[in-house]
């Protein structure tokens, strides 16, 4: 199996390319992009099987802590990325508007890329295979890494912060669901935000 997903990371890095060469205006090469998240995770993830595989990043997991490392670690999200909003807001720096822009340009298939499948693909990389190779804080640098196309620091910096707080959601409960389910309603809300006041 671990060649089947090495030789589709392969085919996504070539449709990368090829989509962002040639067909920049589709945003395909975003999709590819995510593809090839996926499978460099589930090159390094995959144990024996598919049950093996999910038992070790903790899928589905108990339910109970499930419901509340989602919430708390929800809760956690907001109150967080509201302190840096009043901190961006008070120091006069404040390029938010730019996710906006970027956003609501933004094809409808992409959109569903990123609210069902990016919640998915990365967490897979950054929470599940990075956090216990190279730890909470250098997974968010490279989570935040990831969404310096959108043109602000301040959305940077607030998913660097999301990417600690996810990591410390993960490393806590031993589980990629609540890590998941957080970044899906986060990224749900967000992009419904967005589309509502534009």
């Amino acid at each position: 199996m671990k060649l089947v997903f090495l030789v589709l990371l392969a085919v996504s890095i070539l449709s990368f390319a090829f989509f962002l060469l040639f067909f920049p205006a589709s945003y395909l090469y975003d999709v590819a992009l995510q593809l090839g998240l996926f499978f460099f995770a589930m090159y390094f993830l995959w144990q024996k099987d598919l049950v093996a595989t999910l038992k070790g990043i903790g899928f589905p997991g108990n339910i109970k802590n499930t419901i509340i490392y989602t919430v708390g670690g929800l809760i956690t999200v907001f109150v967080v990325l509201i302190l840096l909003s009043i901190v961006a807001y008070y120091f006069g720096f404040n390029d938010e508007a730019k996710v906006t822009q970027t956003v609501s340009g933004l094809p409808l298939y992409l959109l569903v890329v990123a609210i069902i499948f990016a919640p998915i693909f990365e967490e897979l990389l950054f929470r599940a295979l990075l956090v216990p190779r190279a730890g909470v804080v250098l997974s968010a640098l490279l989570f935040g890494l990831l969404h310096f196309t959108y043109g602000s620091v301040v959305e940077v910096v607030g998913v660097v912060l999301v990417g600690l707080i996810l990591g410390l959601v993960f490393r806590s409960s031993k589980s990629i669901t609540p890590c998941i389910l957080i970044h899906f309603i986060y990224d749900f809300m967000s992009i419904v935000a967005i589309k509502l006041v534009t």
